[in-house]
């Protein structure tokens, strides 16, 4: 059975050597969004011959990413499956790669299971364009960033320790302000955390301030690639709709002097949500699978 244990602030190093390359663009992957999911999610790892296995349950369902490392996939798959009978618990894997998946279906044949996952696709973007909007089809965007510059006394500043406590208060009140669900909640405790570990786990972020009170932040961390930063969260007060569109430019005005791409992560599924993203005209969606072996 695999040593598993819960994910720590030192597993930062370890997590980042092994991941591999055609997963360093997956949200899921960033390492300060795995820390802090960890405990809404159970996020567990464990090192094992030359290779990085995580655990992780989400809605429900508690399931393995295909391990990661350089030597024998097939005998770190076999790893798995042995852990999964001794836990007497259902074989399935998530957040699997279009690279992964044939090493599956190579591995278990016609006992693997496979669905798209549309739902978890990441919208990457071009950081040049979520911060220049040029074009038709970014025009309205253009115009409700102008139209909150002219009408709002506004400043931007980072995210820091001399803040982090303003932003936070500002993120509770939010959370208040909308229909309470359990992702909801559980999207509160990861905020505290990510706040809470705010240098640990690399993260920075922008807040966005109209006369000197916060009306949006955002926040995220570089993803392991090193030419892309994923924004986790953002939130903007409904008094200011327009602030949404403000602080997603005015952050990639700030990370695109560093980063190619922006990750602004999946959809889950909500329609609005879907629209909102589509309308930003990302370069490409990241694709991801999930898998049980029947």
């Amino acid at each position: 059975m695999l040593d598993l244990h819960h994910l720590k602030t030192k597993d930062k190093d370890l997590v980042e050597r092994y991941i591999p390359q055609f997963c360093k663009q997956m949200c899921d992957f960033g390492f300060g969004n795995l820390y802090t999911w960890s405990v809404a999610e159970h996020t567990e790892i464990a090192e094992s011959e030359g290779f990085l296995y995580l655990r992780s349950t989400f809605n429900g369902v508690t399931s393995y990413a295909v391990p990661w490392g350089e030597g024998d996939i097939n005998k770190a798959l076999q790893t798995v499956v042995d852990d999964a009978t001794e836990r007497e618990c259902d074989l399935s894997f998530y957040c699997i790669s279009e690279e992964q998946l044939p090493l599956l279906k190579e591995f278990f044949g016609d006992r693997l299971c496979v669905k798209e996952q549309r739902d978890y696709f990441d919208y990457i973007y071009l950081s040049e364009a979520l911060s220049q909007l040029k074009g038709r089809k970014l025009h309205s965007k253009k115009n409700h960033v102008n139209s909150f510059i002219k009408k709002f006394n506004y400043t931007v500043e980072d995210i820091d320790v001399s803040n982090i406590k303003e932003c936070l208060e500002f993120s509770h009140k939010w959370h208040m302000q909308n229909e309470s669900t359990q992702r909801l909640e559980a999207e509160r405790q990861v905020i505290d955390c990510a706040f809470s570990k705010f240098a640990q786990l690399s993260y920075r972020g922008i807040i966005l301030r109209v006369d000197g009170r916060i009306v949006a932040y955002a926040l995220g961390e570089p993803m392991a690639d090193g030419n892309t930063f994923c924004v986790h969260f953002e939130k903007a007060s409904p008094d200011f709709p327009q602030a949404y569109a403000a602080v997603n430019k005015f952050f990639a005005d700030k990370l695109m002097g560093e980063f190619q791409y922006i990750n602004r992560e999946d959809d889950a599924g909500v329609e609005g949500l879907r629209k909102a993203k589509l309308s930003y005209q990302p370069q490409y969606l990241l694709k991801k699978y999930y898998a049980k072996v029947i």
